[in-house]
């Protein structure tokens, strides 16, 4: 890149060393980290006495910066004595300092003295082009066919290129042999044919029967029968005021009631029984009934459950049947709980504790004739609490819930249904639906169902069971590509199945965000290297204004989420190549025919550059103008006279600033060009784009001294250069 010194004399990059004029390019291009790159930017100065720590610290930066080149002139540079003052004043006078100051002054005298000499290299190179173009070897007719050709060229002002559309840079759809194809179809018809449930509604008194169909996926646990003394108001270390220690609603006490039947059935509620009836005085009976049986210990002792070492069962210790006996007797209106099961009946009720006046809760343990099954007994005044239970049906599996109807993915890990639109969905968990966002009903238009505990770095299982977040969802995303029991090929069906969120969308939702950590952790899991072959016209996401997205998606285009790049989805980048680096200005009839001499002249030095140093569509170059003072621009662009198109390492063209070329010689502008195509070699620092424009040079150079005619073509398009000046 070009860019402009302080005064009116065009500043030259030579091919030996280049001075960095790093500090003098564009903003937002990186240049050359060189130590502490003392001089390199606007603020540095400011901020030289907050890193400086030392006098090795500032020689070692300085050194750096001098070696690589890093000789700012003027007003973007520094003084040396300016510098002495400043090193001076934040170090002090020490005999390192000094020392250090006095090698550093030597280096940039010995700089200096390299700078003069290439000036003069330059002045020399300048002087011998100027000799060219000013002297005449060919013949008068000759030179003058020359020259009338040309201006014939020149004057019908055809650039042979669309001058107000500059190539996009970054363009690179890649073919991944290796890419396999999506699966045609993933959808599954594993429990086809559910009927729902027709539930009756409650009735205003609160009467409601129903019980659930039977099937083969029960199956009924028995333990055998234990014999047991019966106890009487037996008081347990419990207190009223435990129930303030967990944040329980109607809808989680109905949770934990229903999963000790949901688990007794071998992790269905078919089977079970709801049974309300009105008790007087505005009050309800309760008897909820299954055909399971367990023995007494595991409704009286905290630590006991028959569900700990079963990941598909919900419960881990037996808290929740207790904690829920605790609710209903202190805010549910409960007088008594009556839990039953095979031949004993536990009675739990709230009395005045031995050690202090608050109460806690006592149980009676008594024999009862033979029961095939188990039940809860009790009643309340909650209306909301009857409710709760009958809802609480559709929140856990059985063989009736649509949610787990021919999902449209599973495996043994979990299955995945996507819902109509509108329709309320939810996340099973060992067969139990956990709230989301605070609401059992929280996840729209998705069903998922793990079929086991999670790990607790996933979800911690807590007695609360408290609502889960887009948080837990990712967790959930991570798990899924790192667990060894769920295939690549799965994880591949499972994206697929998740194509209705695919799309790029803000806000995101909390299936949005899952699907963008899915696809991140497999690439650094479950799928790295693996690239899939997506549709022709899917793209992802890379930053682009929404009309570029809008505009794609008017052309068919589906833009979808970024992360899928990672497996072998092409970006917008890849599809369009960056955005215009600059606003295009449209050229006066003067500047059309100056960029056309450009490009003639590039053309006619391709003798000695084509193949060596570009290729021929690189030197049939297309030129592009801008105007570095426009509102746009001037903030960025302020000092920049040209800027290379370079892309994946080829030229297409460059970008001049406008009022450049309306000054500029045609030397000046020759040269620039060169410049600018020779950038396909690296940035203004590179010792690569130092070797190329010094390659490009000598063999241009060399091919007008030795070719008089491309001598003579030389001559006349600086002849028509002048005149349009």
């Amino acid at each position: 890149m070009y860019v402009a010194p302080v005064s009116n004399k065009i500043f030259v990059k030579t091919n030996v060393n280049f001075l960095a004029d790093s500090a003098l390019k564009k903003e937002n291009l990186q240049s050359s980290e060189t130590g502490a790159q003392i001089g390199s930017k606007k603020d540095d100065k400011k901020s030289s006495k907050k890193y400086v720590s030392s006098s090795a610290a500032i020689t070692m930066a300085l050194s750096a910066a001098v070696l690589g080149g890093a000789v700012m002139h003027w007003r973007n540079g520094w003084e040396i004595g300016s510098l002495k003052r400043e090193l001076a004043e934040v170090l002090g006078e020490s005999e390192p300092v000094k020392k250090s100051l006095e090698t550093l002054e030597k280096s940039f005298n010995n700089l200096t003295i390299d700078n003069k000499s290439l000036n003069a290299q330059i002045q020399r190179a300048r002087n011998t082009l100027n000799d060219i173009f000013e002297k005449g070897f060919t013949p008068d007719e000759i030179r003058t066919k020359i020259f009338n050709d040309l201006k014939a060229k020149i004057e019908k002002c055809d650039p042979g290129y669309d001058i107000l559309t500059p190539p996009a840079k970054g363009k690179n759809v890649r073919i991944y042999e290796d890419a396999v194809p999506l699966p045609s179809h993933v959808g599954t018809t594993n429990r086809a044919g559910m009927k729902g449930l027709d539930m009756p509604e409650i009735s205003p008194d609160g009467r409601f029967d129903f019980e659930l169909p039977m099937s083969d996926e029960v199956k009924i646990t028995h333990m055998p029968s234990v014999d047991f003394k019966p106890v009487h108001n037996q008081v347990t270390n419990i207190s009223e005021s435990y129930a303030d220690s967990v944040r329980w609603d109607n809808n989680k006490i109905a949770r934990d009631i229903m999963q000790n039947f949901y688990d007794g059935h071998g992790q269905t509620l078919d089977g079970v029984r709801l049974h309300f009836e009105p008790a007087g005085n505005g009050r309800y009976k309760v008897r909820i009934e299954g055909k399971s049986t367990y023995t007494p210990d595991k409704a009286v002792y905290i630590g006991e459950s028959t569900k700990r070492n079963n990941r598909k069962a919900a419960g881990n210790y037996g808290e929740g049947l207790k904690i829920s006996v605790l609710k209903l007797l202190r805010d549910g209106g409960a007088a008594d709980v009556k839990i039953a099961s095979d031949n004993w009946k536990l009675t739990y009720s709230l009395a005045e504790g031995n050690l202090s006046d608050k109460k806690v809760m006592v149980y009676s343990l008594d024999k009862l004739d033979s029961y095939n099954g188990n039940y809860i007994e009790f009643e309340t005044d909650d209306m909301d609490l009857l409710e709760a239970l009958k809802n609480t049906i559709n929140r856990f599996y059985h063989s009736n819930n649509k949610h787990f109807e021919c999902p449209d993915f599973e495996n043994g890990l979990m299955s995945l249904k996507i819902l109509p639109k509108g329709e309320k969905g939810g996340i099973y968990i060992a067969g139990q639906r956990f709230e989301f966002g605070y609401d059992y009903d929280g996840l729209d238009g998705i069903a998922i169902n793990i079929k086991e505990k999670l790990p607790k770095d996933v979800i911690y299982p807590s007695r609360d069971r408290t609502s889960l977040t887009s948080s837990n969802l990712e967790r959930i995303a991570h798990w899924l590509t790192v667990d060894i029991s769920m295939s690549n090929n799965d994880k591949i069906k499972l994206l697929t199945s998740l194509e209705n969120y695919w799309d790029k969308c803000t806000p995101p939702s909390p299936m949005d965000k899952f699907l963008d950590k899915f696809l991140f952790y497999l690439n650094l899991n479950g799928l790295k290297n693996l690239h899939i072959k997506f549709p022709e016209k899917y793209v992802a996401y890379s930053n682009a204004s929404e009309d570029v997205v809008e505009d794609l998606i008017l052309k068919g285009y589906r833009v979808c989420k970024a992360n899928f790049n990672e497996i072998g989805m092409p970006t917008i980048k890849d599809l369009i190549g960056d955005a215009r680096a600059h606003e295009v200005v449209v050229p006066n009839d003067i500047q059309k025919k100056k960029v056309l001499i450009l490009k003639e002249a590039i053309q006619k030095l391709s003798p000695s550059l084509k193949d060596k140093h570009f290729t021929a569509d690189e030197l049939d170059t297309k030129i592009y103008l801008f105007d570095k003072t426009s509102a746009k621009e001037r903030r960025m662009y302020s000092d920049t006279l040209a800027e290379a198109i370079i892309d994946n390492g080829q030229s297409k063209g460059f970008w001049i600033e406008k009022s450049y070329l309306d000054r500029a010689s045609f030397t000046d502008a020759l040269e620039t060009a060169l410049h600018e195509l020779s950038h396909k070699a690296g940035g203004d620092e590179s010792s690569e784009f130092s070797y190329k424009l010094t390659n490009v040079n000598r063999d241009a150079i060399a091919q007008i001294m030795n070719d008089p005619i491309s001598r003579s073509e030389l001559q006349a398009l600086n002849t028509l250069w002048n005149d349009l000046s």
